[in-house]
C-alpha cells in the first residue's frame, strides 16, 4: 500500500514538472495593429516593436504587426534588436523578418516576402534585418517577426516600416515626354552652334 502511494505521488510530481516545463517554453508571440502615420507625400511611416523579460526565457515568439493598404504601394522595412549579454549568451535572437499578405476573412496567407538578415559577423552582434518590395496591391498585411528569448536579460526589437506611393502610369509618360523635350532642345542648340 505504501509503495502504491509513493508511486502515485511520484507520478503526480512528475506530471506537474512536465506541465511547468512545457508552459515555460510556450510561445509568447502577439498580434498588434500598426499605426500608419501619413508622410504627406502619398505614403506612410510606422514604428513598432516588442520587449521580452526574464519571465520569457526559453520561449520562442512570432509577433504579427498588422496593417491594411487601400491601393498599390512600395514598401521597405528594417528591424534591429537590443539585449543584455547574460553570461556570454545572446539574450534575444531574431530568427525571421517577413512581410505577409493574407486574406482577412479566412486568414489564408496569399504571399510572403522574406527579409534579409544583414547581421554583422561578430560575437553576439545586434540582429539587423531588411526587406523591400514593390508593387504591393491593396489588401491586408502583417510584418512577422520571429525569434527566441535565450538569456535572462531578455531584450527588445524595434522596426521601421516605410510605405511609398507607386507612381501613376501617366507620371512615367510625363517623365518620358519631358526627357524627350530636353533631348530635342539640346539637339537644336547643338545644330544652331554648328
Amino acid at each position: 500500500m505504501k509503495i502504491k502511494n509513493i508511486l502515485l505521488a511520484s507520478m503526480i510530481v512528475g506530471s506537474s514538472l512536465m506541465a511547468v516545463s512545457s508552459a515555460y517554453a510556450a510561445p509568447v508571440g502577439k498580434t498588434t495593429p500598426v499605426m500608419l502615420d501619413d508622410d504627406f507625400e502619398g505614403g506612410f511611416n510606422a514604428f513598432f516593436g516588442s520587449t521580452f523579460s526574464s519571465k520569457d526565457v526559453g520561449s520562442s515568439f512570432i509577433d504579427k504587426h498588422t496593417f491594411t493598404l487601400t491601393t498599390n504601394y512600395d514598401t521597405s522595412a528594417s528591424i534591429t534588436s537590443s539585449y543584455l549579454n547574460s553570461t556570454k549568451v545572446k539574450d534575444l535572437l531574431i530568427t525571421s523578418f517577413d512581410l505577409v499578405q493574407y486574406d482577412a476573412a479566412s486568414g489564408v496567407v496569399l504571399h510572403t516576402f522574406t527579409g534579409k538578415n544583414t547581421t554583422k559577423l561578430e560575437t553576439n552582434p545586434t540582429d539587423t534585418w531588411e526587406l523591400s518590395t514593390t508593387g504591393l496591391s491593396a489588401g491586408s498585411y502583417y510584418i512577422k517577426v520571429g525569434g527566441d528569448v535565450l538569456g535572462t536579460g531578455g531584450g527588445s526589437y524595434a522596426s521601421e516600416l516605410t510605405i511609398s506611393a507607386v507612381p501613376e502610369p501617366t507620371t512615367y509618360g510625363m517623365m518620358a515626354a519631358g526627357l524627350g523635350l530636353l533631348g530635342f532642345v539640346a539637339r537644336r542648340k547643338k545644330a544652331k552652334a554648328a
